[in-house]
């Protein structure tokens, strides 16, 4: 059937076609694409600024971290930088000073999450959960959400009994599944795909069907635990999240959809398991790397809590020192190095010059937490920087969960779950190297959404 079409058709016509096609895709990106003012590597035809990422990565072979090449950019261009990747126009900002701007000062512009990528469509075809709603929709679910933490506030298995009252046994298969499916979902992104569409069809490679598959199974265990949740709700007994939900579901004003609920569910079991898990991952090996830090936050921790007693979220004004550790890991660390994107709703004027509608800004809180102007030698590891007269004191600058309207609203359970888990894990066990001539090296890793330590070892000893 095709040879015999070919054979009928003018080679010279399907070619003139298919160049007529292609020009007419590259006019069509350029008049769609908004002009900008702010410096950045010149664009390709169709797929803009991807080549020259390639190419970063194939020159620093050493940096397996798209953060660091994200920052070879800001040294060549400055702290704001346009790419484009097919008609989508991307700014990526740097420094706390321009992050600030965008996101704090301009909040009523830059308070919303890119919607129009083609994978968040697939995933999200009609609503979307607290991470990625708009508008009324993300006003209501933030809402309630921030009040059912309130209620009710190791790492999915505390997420696990907030939301449904229970937690899994930890060699229940279920429970293993789930994780590998968030673990697989906070490893891997479509990225490319979401700039250049076409790509999730011609790339034989592409992660995006199996990275759909993941979020599915994830949603359908959790919709399969509401409608256990469901059968056993008593109106006069709230227990949990889900209770909080099911308590308004029958209200007439009720704002919140069960499609809106589970995907928010699914929301907090991603932002709440891996990140607080990696970060743990940097919190031991920082532990093991400076053993007298070590020794300090122990012996504050035995002094004020004793070798019984759990601790408890009060503690916290009580250990300064073990404060300012946790702060510093996350600050040097920085777990996830660039925010979820937002979307700039107008163009937004940031020291002349123009970040236009619709661009998708991606903010380097990397480059915040390195930023000298904030931290002095910031790439010394020194939690005495969060101390002042003994005391622990925050810092300006610290945004370990961005910051602006869009700030992480589990930001206070994954403090707590931080904190109740490191103090514990040091009231019971001495940490150390599990071989004393490795120089543990603390560059991270920049996996999917977040930069995890590279491996290693190390050993787990009883305190007697």
């Amino acid at each position: 059937m095709i040879s015999h079409i070919l054979q009928s058709v003018d080679i010279f016509v399907i070619l003139t076609f298919l160049i007529t096609l292609l020009v007419a895709y590259i006019l069509w990106n350029n008049v769609t694409r908004t002009p900008i003012n702010i410096p950045g590597p010149t664009p390709w035809p169709i797929v803009g600024n991807l080549p020259t990422l390639v190419a970063s990565s194939f020159q620093n072979k050493s940096s397996q971290n798209r953060s660091d090449r994200f920052l070879e950019l800001r040294e060549k261009y400055g702290d704001l930088v346009g790419l484009s990747f097919g008609n989508f126009t991307q700014v990526l900002v740097f420094g706390y000073d321009k992050v600030h701007k965008v996101l704090v000062l301009n909040a009523d512009k830059t308070k919303f999450r890119p919607s129009n990528a083609a994978v968040a469509k697939k995933l999200f075809p009609k609503e979307a959960g607290v991470v990625l709603s708009n508008g009324q929709e993300w006003v209501d679910l933030r809402r309630f959400t921030m009040v059912a933490l309130k209620d009710f506030g190791a790492t999915s298995n505390i997420i696990s009994s907030i939301i449904f009252g229970s937690r899994f046994d930890f060699n229940d298969p279920v429970f293993i599944r789930l994780l590998g499916n968030i673990d697989y979902l906070f490893k891997n992104n479509a990225g490319v795909e979401n700039m250049i569409p076409l790509l999730t069809y011609l790339n034989p490679f592409s992660k995006v069907p199996k990275i759909i598959k993941n979020r599915i199974e994830i949603q359908d265990y959790i919709r399969s635990r509401i409608d256990d949740e469901r059968r056993s709700f008593d109106p006069n007994n709230v227990r949990h999240f889900l209770d909080l939900y099911l308590q308004q579901e029958g209200k007439s004003n009720s704002k919140i959809s069960e499609n809106h609920l589970f995907l928010t569910i699914a929301d907090l079991y991603l932002a709440g398991t891996d990140t607080t898990s990696v970060t743990l991952q940097w919190t031991m090996l920082y532990m093991i790397k400076y053993p007298d830090m070590q020794k300090k936050c122990r012996n504050q921790i035995l002094e004020v809590i004793g070798e019984d007693r759990d601790p408890v979220g009060k503690d916290k004004d009580n250990l300064p020192y073990v404060m300012a550790i946790l702060q510093e890991v996350q600050r040097i660390a920085t777990i996830v190095p660039l925010a979820v994107p937002h979307l700039a709703v107008e163009d937004i004027e940031v020291d002349g010059m123009t970040i236009p509608k619709n661009a998708i800004i991606f903010p380097s809180l990397m480059s915040v937490h390195r930023d000298p102007s904030l931290w002095e030698e910031p790439d010394v590891f020194r939690p005495e920087r969060f101390l002042q007269n003994d005391k622990f004191v925050k810092r300006e600058g610290f945004s370990a969960f961005s910051m602006g309207p869009r700030i992480c609203l589990g930001k206070q359970l994954a403090e707590s779950e931080l904190f109740l888990i490191f103090v514990s894990i040091l009231q019971r066990f001495d940490l150390s190297k599990a071989d004393e001539n490795d120089d543990l090296p603390i560059d991270g890793t920049m996996t999917g959404l977040t930069q995890q330590p590279k491996n290693f070892q190390m050993c787990f000893l009883p305190r007697q």
